[in-house]
């Protein structure tokens, strides 16, 4: 059974998978200014950021904006 909820490096090695290369912080900013609606900030202590991210949120984005496409031999 996968767990409900996932962390930063969890989506960031999927979207990679999925061929849509993103780094740790790229993805952070993009759940503070909405652009990945799949996750939101919990709360801020001295700078850090905790995130709250929902696998079944994130897995419908991911189906929608980032599929996961299988390359043909050559």
């Amino acid at each position: 059974m996968s767990k409900p909820r996932m962390t930063l490096k969890d989506v960031c090695c999927d979207l990679r998978r999925r061929n849509f290369p993103i780094s740790q912080p790229a993805l952070a900013d993009g759940i503070v200014d909405g652009t990945f609606p799949f996750g939101k900030v919990l709360h801020v202590t001295n700078g850090r950021r905790c995130f709250l991210i929902l696998r079944k949120d994130y897995e419908s984005w991911a189906d929608a904006n980032a599929p996961i496409t299988k390359e043909e031999p050559q």
